[in-house]
């Protein structure tokens, strides 16, 4: 799972959804804005399994210079 969204508006989803994704899924979803533009995210659903999964946020390439959230 995971690609590339590009455009005003878009839709992230896991494998699965709404219902349970498999163990050991790791999706990684590349949003590209054009220059000075800002990105906005909006959850309608999250959930994840404690211990487990984890959601991370950079501003550019994952690097941890551009980290950009606590580990949810």
């Amino acid at each position: 799972c995971g690609g590339t969204l590009k455009g005003k508006n878009g839709t992230i989803e896991s494998p699965g959804f709404p219902y349970g994704y498999p163990n050991g899924a790791n999706c990684t979803w590349v949003i590209v804005a054009e220059e000075g533009n800002r990105i906005q995210i909006v959850f309608q659903s999250f959930a994840v399994e404690e211990e487990y999964d984890f959601l991370s946020l950079y501003d550019g390439h994952p690097h941890p210079a551009n980290f950009r959230t606590r580990q949810v």
